[in-house]
């Protein structure tokens, strides 16, 4: 009986595999090309869900496709008949499969400089269907479609490698060539041509906008994988944004520009883009359809399957599909948009090009949900600690909207920090991170009124340690002022944390769990944060849960308030100098975090915080790798990434570590 099922098992199998295979191949291209433009516009909360799934199909893509035409080798090796012929001709179907879709060439920044191994690649692959090919003749009677397709199959695949070639680090530049306006800017090859007259029939705002975004995209190349900007370059840059009329403004063009790198660094716009990229696009057309077309006719000379006719007018008229989409995708693109703008309208430029969301994380939250020793203990055991706190942080992440008044203030307070730093040319270069952060901290509490209490309190804290006692500090203050109102309730403590307009309450709640979330969440963007800072954080959490008991999880929202409450209240009781003897006094910032909502309790100054917040936000965006930054587009856009292209394009980018 068992051999009867493994027999029967084998024969499904052998006739089967190979047509299972080309329509998931098909399946998953379609998937692609439909969904992986949504990593821009992602959500924060269900975000990695979503990475997790684009990039597993991305992954499953290149397999099927290269796993089914090694089975079509195997297969006319082994038994060569007619009706194999329909099967040598989906092997050209797969090279247009591993050619992938125009919306999605690279998942990450990595995968861009294996364009190599990608190379090679494409040369086995090709290699692989020219010999099934070769060995089906003279028989073959689908010689004709096949060649055609095997045509469009190999640009297709050549257009990917080439995608990945430009957008490695070590080539990200050969497109780009000096502008005729100025010998230092650089700009693409296909944006030359826009020039103010072009610019005339868009509003004045658009106009702005897009001239900034376009014309100093350049900038972003530079510093990622060029030289330092010059000083005469930071002070044009710096110039054209402060004549963008406000931040909103300031902020689209950003947006583009991101838009834009994304473009170039995960799709094939670059290269499909252009004119010689319009003439491959239009002989790949011409092949599908003149396959279509010549099977339509072969086919009539022997008989197939019916089956597989269905499955290879499937595969021809998706292929056309998915060219057909690629099109209008591609038109809806802002590269292309950018590129033609003579003839676009500019409602074609009022899209969402970033989630426009902030994730919130807290520490006294993630206290009162830590995991239990206990499974700490199994999964330390286990050795899956890492996966236990990238869990444990997913389920305590929340997400808010980002606001463009909040957006106004850090704009506003990173062109005052820019002019006062571009103003002091007095201060020594080279520092490091930490020391050039103790170096320029008076600055941030100059406008406290007990500014020499927090300082001292602040004194022997380097930037990690200042960052996890500030954040503390800052949802204590928040809960022990308000704990049962929401902000904007108007009551009078709620009114006197706003002015000018904007709630800094508000502000300094949004960017407090902000920077917890990334030191949690994306620790790779806390690049000025010392190497001690999981032993400050681990020693930190095991002091409060020394001092603070916690019962069971509960699901209770009400129940999980009232533990947050009494942790906040546990740690603002903390008398100073009351540390156990035993732990390192150097390690945990509790006690630095008590004393400081101690002093902050006495005015409640959430103006003064939230410049110190705007202070520290400032400084990780500009000591985070420019390349980690490149990264985050693909990922929804961070605030940080936002910030760090501000800084860069207000001329304090470059050179902004030594100066803090």
């Amino acid at each position: 009986m068992s051999s009867f099922v493994v027999e029967e098992t084998k024969k499904l199998w052998a006739t089967w595999n190979i047509r299972v295979f080309v329509i998931v191949s098909l399946s998953v291209q379609v998937f692609l090309i439909l969904f992986a433009p949504y990593r821009k516009r992602r959500g924060k909360i269900y975000g990695k869900c979503v990475d997790l799934l684009i990039w597993s199909i991305y992954l499953l893509a290149d397999w099927v496709a290269g796993f089914s035409i090694g089975l079509i080798v195997s297969k006319q090796i082994k038994s060569p008949t007619e009706s194999s012929d329909i099967q040598v001709f989906w092997a050209p179907f797969l090279l247009l499969h591993l050619g992938g879709p125009d919306t999605i060439t690279s998942f990450a920044l990595e995968d861009n400089e294996f364009w190599v191994r990608h190379l090679l690649g494409l040369l086995l692959q090709v290699g692989s269907t020219a010999y099934v090919f070769i060995k089906s003749l003279p028989e073959n009677k689908l010689w004709l479609p096949t060649i055609l397709v095997t045509v469009a199959g190999i640009i297709k695949y050549a257009e990917r490698n080439r995608a990945f070639y430009l957008a490695s680090f070590d080539h990200l530049g050969d497109g780009w060539v000096p502008s005729e306006w100025g010998d230092e800017l650089l700009i693409p090859v296909e944006f030359r041509r826009i020039d103010a007259k072009t610019m005339e029939k868009f509003e004045k705002s658009l106009k702005s906008i897009l001239w900034t975004a376009v014309h100093h995209f350049g900038t972003i190349k530079m510093t990622l994988v060029g030289p330092f900007l010059s000083p005469d370059q930071c002070s044009d840059i710096r110039e054209t944004f402060l004549q963008l009329e406000n931040s909103s403004h300031v902020l689209q063009a950003m947006e583009i520009e991101l838009s834009l790198l994304y473009e170039v660094l995960h799709t094939k716009l670059p290269v499909v883009g252009c004119m010689i990229g319009y003439i491959f696009r239009f002989i790949t057309m011409c092949c599908i359809l003149g396959a279509l077309l010549s099977f339509s006719l072969f086919k009539k000379h022997y008989e197939l399957e019916q089956f597989d006719i269905w499955l290879t007018y499937g595969l021809l008229i998706g292929a056309l599909l998915l060219e057909f989409m690629s099109i209008i995708l591609l038109s809806l693109s802002d590269w292309i948009l950018v590129a033609h703008i003579q003839s676009m309208e500019s409602k074609f430029f009022n899209k969402r090009r970033w989630c426009r969301a902030v994730s919130q994380l807290n520490f006294i939250t993630y206290y009162v949900k830590y995991s239990p020793v206990l499974l700490r203990d199994i999964a330390n055991y286990l050795g899956i600690r890492i996966l236990l706190e990238a869990i444990k942080g997913i389920l305590c992440l929340s997400s808010q909207d980002f606001r463009e008044d909040q957006w106004h203030f850090i704009y506003e307070e990173v062109k005052k920090l820019s002019e006062s730093l571009m103003e002091d040319a007095s201060r020594p270069t080279g520092l490091e991170a930490n020391q050039a952060w103790k170096s320029n901290r008076k600055r941030a509490l100059e406008s406290f009124s007990n500014s020499t209490d927090i300082a001292n309190i602040l004194e022997e804290l380097d930037y990690s340690k200042s960052v996890l006692t500030w954040h503390i500090a800052t949802e204590i203050c928040w809960l022990q002022q308000e704990p049962d109102q929401l902000p904007g309730s108007g009551t009078e403590e709620d009114q006197t944390s706003t002015s000018n307009g904007f709630n800094h309450k508000e502000i300094c709640k949004l960017l407090s769990d902000y920077m917890f979330y990334l030191l949690i969440m994306h620790p790779a963007m806390m690049a000025a944060v010392s190497v001690s800072w999981k032993i400050v954080f681990a020693d930190t959490l095991a002091e409060v849960e020394s001092l603070v008991s916690r019962r069971s999880i509960s699901s209770n929202e009400k129940d999980v308030k009232r533990q947050i409450s009494k942790a906040s209240k546990k740690i603002l009781e903390l008398i100073p100098n009351a540390r156990n003897p035993q732990r390192d006094i150097d390690r945990s910032v509790l006690f630095a975090a008590s004393a400081l909502a101690k002093q902050l309790k006495k005015s409640y100054p959430w103006k003064s915080m939230s410049l110190v917040w705007v202070h520290l936000m400032c400084f990780a965006a500009i000591n985070c790798r420019p390349q980690v930054h490149a990264q985050q587009p693909s990922k929804g856009g961070e605030l940080l990434t936002f910030v760090w292209l501000l800084m860069n394009h207000l001329g304090v980018g470059t050179h902004f570590s030594s100066h803090y």
